[in-house]
């Protein structure tokens, strides 16, 4: 932490340094005179900002109108009703009948669900919102029970009082931390601006009277033209906010970037790389915008976010290209095109160079680049001038930002030196199944090669569903199952003929030879030097999953297991949704060999089985999932696996 800390610091004075000064924007008005100025108009779209007033109304609306949400815990019915069908199934006196009518009567309350009496006091005036399995349904807060009502209403329905109120708890409880988050977006929602002054409309006018709405107006000019230029009032204070400013930039960005990719950015080294292209961009714009014939789109400012995709994900190169056109932002005067020609170049490079699949993407991302930069550029100019008679020589600057970028993108193998880093070539070499490590698999465990190759073809169609990263989860599920190759014949995909060694083993040992293969592809990925992210694929793809089968085997010999875990994964739980996906495409795989009948049905209820059981154990707890994602790729699975056991027509033999 103490390095991070001083990074951050380090780096925000360095950029600091490198900014330029700015003039300072020096006027004064005083509601209720008149303007004694010139008249003055606006020099570039001005936002109109609300007053503090008007925002606290309107905040005070926003959250009259929130709706909190309350969480069925249903395990609270679940253990109550069990613990009354034991009483009600002890009571002789209770006919089948009289049993099921009081257990129905509950399960209504229950289904409904029971708030305490506070808790419902407190929001009686309200429409809330019910969170039942992650679905959400709106009542009113006065409709709900309480341990009094629901006692009331089941005397109605002719249950004793005194069991009702024995098997009545709250289920239903105000989540205050999930409120308050909700009540965060809520407000986040609130626009500060109420409207817009467009570029070279009258804000003031010579003589006119500073009503409430010029004040506005004069305010949300000088809040932005600061804005825009960073100035402050003395040389002191300039400084402290040019400072504070890059400062804000740099611990935004580190804390996106753990919250977002905690694991990725849990060391120094990622944040350093990341810091250091913005330095080196810094660097650059200082040198620029002090020379009298270079101009500022010069500098490869996209090449950054290209980078940034090369080795993490597409939210971190967003941010990353957000992050550093801000700060190169500050560096020039017509900081909101510079932004905006800049922003649309990198986002269109990161869309264009999303995953590659073959060497040359490269070129076709800086290609595009400099199309969307050019164009953005000449269409500002467009605007400025009104024109289509313009100076377009300007365009060249991007020709040579093209070919800049090209130059820096050739220092990612020093990265992935430097940083221990992964980019999408690297992924796309380890993909090639001539390498060493994959032909040796091929050679000593066929079977288990051929389900690898078919495990990595969904992953990476999952991938692709979902907008993760293919060729992560491709060149991830080609390795997941090296371990096998130590003792290939373990294995049923390996087998051949009737012979079975696990035969000759008790439950417990052959669940340990089974385990082993994570523990011994952990090993010959380390000797082999695999990258940490595919060595995550070997050690999670099976989670902390039961080898269910030996585990049901040692169940019917002796009764019970006496040693649980030792019919248990080692894990770890997958945290990458690639890895997440490469699990249940490992499974879904494996499993749907064994199918006796492989018709529409029997694959689809294959596939919600294996992947339900895997979401009911919280395998998938620590990845970056949702339930949609999950179901998106149920349905991917289902379709790629009634693809290849689809039926064939039966030929004649010859005649």
């Amino acid at each position: 932490m103490i390095r991070k800390i001083a990074l951050l610091a380090g780096l925000s004075l360095l950029i600091t340094f490198l900014m330029p000064r700015r003039a300072a924007l020096d006027f004064d008005f005083v509601p209720g005179e008149t303007w004694e100025s010139e008249t003055l108009t606006a020099p570039f779209d001005i936002p109109v900002y609300k007053s503090p007033e008007q925002l606290a109304s309107e905040r005070k609306t926003l959250l009259e109108g929130f709706q909190p949400v309350f969480r069925l815990d249903t395990l609270v019915a679940s253990v109550q009703l069990r613990n009354l069908t034991a009483d009600l199934n002890a009571d002789p006196r209770l006919t089948d009948e009289e049993r099921l009518r009081v257990l129905d009567a509950f399960r209504s309350v229950y289904r409904k669900g029971i708030v305490s009496e506070s808790e419902r006091a407190a929001y009686a005036d309200r429409m809330v919102r019910i969170d039942s399995a992650h679905m959400l349904q709106t009542c009113f807060a006065a409709d709900l029970f309480t341990p009094s009502t629901a006692q009331a209403h089941l005397k109605a329905q002719g249950v004793d009082p005194e069991l009702a109120s024995r098997y009545l708890s709250p289920s239903l409880s105000y989540d205050a931390s999930l409120n308050a988050r909700l009540r965060e977006q809520l407000l986040s929602r609130l626009s500060r601006t109420e409207g817009i002054v467009r570029m070279g409309e009258v804000i003031v006018s010579d003589g006119q009277m500073i009503d409430r709405h010029v004040a506005t107006l004069l305010t949300s000019y000088r809040r932005e033209y600061e804005s825009r230029l960073g100035q402050g009032a003395s040389g002191i204070v300039l400084f402290a906010g040019k400072l504070l400013i890059v400062a804000s930039i740099l611990t935004l960005s580190y804390v996106f970037f753990r919250y977002f990719s905690r694991k990725r950015f849990a060391g120094w080294k990622p944040l350093l790389f990341v810091f250091t292209l913005y330095a080196v961009m810094a660097a650059l714009m200082a040198f620029v915008v002090r020379t009298q014939f270079l101009s500022p789109y010069i500098v490869p400012l996209p090449v950054v976010a290209i980078l940034l995709l090369a080795f993490f994900d597409t939210r971190i190169a967003i941010f990353g290209n957000i992050a550093v056109i801000l700060i190169a932002s500050l560096f020039v005067r017509f900081s909101f095109e510079f932004f905006t020609v800049n922003f649309l170049a990198g986002t269109v490079g990161i869309f264009v160079v999303r995953h590659y699949y073959q060497r040359h993407s490269v070129f076709k991302a800086v290609g595009a680049v400099f199309l969307a930069g050019a164009a953005a550029y000449v269409a500002f100019l467009w605007m400025t001038s009104g024109t289509l008679n313009v100076d377009y020589t300007g365009v060249l600057w991007f020709v040579v930002s093209a070919f800049l970028m090209l130059a820096f993108y050739q220092l990612v193998y020093i990265f992935e030196r430097l940083f221990g880093f992964v980019s999408d070539i690297t992924l796309l070499e380890l993909s090639d199944t001539n390498q060493p490590l994959l032909l040796q698999l091929a050679e000593k465990a066929p079977g288990t090669f051929q389900h690898s190759v078919q495990v990595a073809s969904l992953a990476e169609s999952a991938a692709k569903e979902i907008g993760a990263n293919p060729l992560l989860a491709r060149a991830g599920a080609l390795y997941h199952d090296i371990g096998k190759m130590e003792n290939p014949f373990y294995f049923v995909e390996n087998q051949t003929g009737n012979f079975n060694p696990h035969s000759m083993l008790s439950p417990s040992q052959s669940a340990s030879i089974v385990r082993s293969h994570v523990t011994e592809g952990i090993m010959l990925a380390r000797k082999y030097r695999l990258p940490a992210v595919i060595q995550e694929f070997i050690s999670g793809h099976h989670g902390t999953s039961k080898i269910y089968y030996f585990y049901a085997e040692e169940m019917q010999k002796h009764g019970s297991v006496e040693r649980p875990e030792d019919f248990i994964y080692p894990g770890p739980k997958p945290v990458r949704r690639e890895v997440a996906i490469c699990m249940m495409a490992d499974s879904v795989e494996a499993a749907s060999r064994s199918l006796a009948s492989y018709d529409r049905a029997s694959i689809d209820a294959l596939v919600e089985k294996i992947i339900d059981r895997q979401i009911a154990e919280h395998q998938f707890s620590q990845a970056d999932l949702s339930f949609a994602e999950v179901t998106r790729i149920k349905e991917l699975f289902k379709t790629r696996l009634n693809n290849i056991y689809h039926g064939r027509v039966s030929y004649p033999s010859a005649a």
